[in-house]
């Protein structure tokens, strides 16, 4: 049994690595059973997903070199895991796709006891990759795409579930291949976009960017910014419903050290019972909730840049850490 205390006390970043590396065991075995029950069962939706098993165990094991080894460079590997979550997203969209357009394509054979352990695997699948995203927001960019390849896998768990779910309940075969193929499109088109953040990631988030220095060259204009403790608070976003980008400096020797902080969100600032209200309404505005993060998230793209940009108009020049 795995002691729990035990895995506690491992740093975060080394959990992530292990765990990392016993998925890349998992993705093999899965890939080799997918394709096995592909071949017996004549199942075309086990094939691809044993396919798209294969480029995250690529995308992921190039994670994992990039954390272990420095024997190519950061945008070596990370081109190269921009490419096999491409790749991944482009064989699910298509094959998804040909689901909607042909009538006669493969459906799907599974029982309701293996449908019911699938979704419950699903599920927890993807709490678990939900909890890792948010966890890992502060590491690098490795642990991070490590973290997104597996929320995606997750996803596709899901679809496998409703196709599972979809395969013995009293749904017409074409309305089953409908659903199925819209469900799988949507995880495609959001792999394929998944994968274009962790290409462009590096130079709009402020992942291993968030420590900035900056001299003065301005003293009249750069010293009105700082308090009575020679603090900076400089917003760098605006919003009171999401977290707030701040630039939060220390001034010594004519030299601003700091680091971008997130401040709290809405949720986080409630009380509980404001928490369970927003918990209870939340399918109410889920959808609105989504659109305007993500209009925030385009809004606060490249922070860092933003920040260089507010400290020369206040009189500072940046300082290469």
């Amino acid at each position: 049994m795995v002691d729990i205390h035990f895995l506690k006390k491992i740093p975060y970043e080394k959990r992530i690595k292990l765990f990392a590396l016993l998925s890349l065991f998992t993705n093999v075995i899965m890939c080799i059973a997918k394709f096995i029950a592909a071949a017996i069962f004549k199942n075309y939706f086990l094939l691809v997903a044993g396919m798209f098993n294969i480029f995250v165990f690529l995308a992921k094991g190039e994670c994992l070199l990039g954390l272990k080894c420095n024997t190519k460079s950061f945008k070596f590997r990370n081109t190269f895991i921009f490419i096999f979550v491409l790749t991944a997203g482009i064989v699910y969209t298509i094959y998804s796709a040909r689901l909607i357009i042909y009538e006669d394509y493969a459906t799907y054979n599974f029982s309701m006891e293996l449908g019911i352990l699938i979704a419950l695997v699903s599920f927890i699948e993807l709490g678990v990759a939900i909890y890792g995203l948010i966890k890992v927001k502060k590491y690098g960019h490795f642990y991070r795409d490590i973290k997104i390849i597996n929320f995606i896998t997750a996803l596709t768990a899901l679809v496998l579930t409703e196709a599972a779910i979809t395969s013995f309940v009293s749904i017409g075969i074409h309305n089953t291949k409908q659903n199925n193929g819209i469900f799988g499109m949507i995880v495609g088109i959001f792999t394929i976009i998944m994968s274009i953040y962790i290409y462009f990631a590096p130079v709009i988030s402020i992942i291993d960017r968030e420590h900035n220095r900056y001299k003065i060259v301005d003293l009249n204009k750069a010293k009105v910014y700082f308090n009575e403790s020679n603090i900076l608070e400089l917003p760098l976003s605006f919003t009171k419903i999401f977290k707030k980008y701040v630039y939060i400096a220390y001034l010594k020797d004519n030299i601003a050290d700091g680091h971008i902080k997130l401040k709290r969100d809405l949720f986080q600032r409630s009380n509980i019972e404001i928490k369970i209200l927003l918990i209870i309404f939340f399918p109410l505005y889920m959808i609105p909730f989504f659109f305007f993060h993500f209009l925030y998230f385009l809004r606060t793209m490249n922070i860092p840049k933003k920040l260089d940009k507010l400290m020369e108009e206040h009189g500072f020049a940046k300082i290469d850490n």
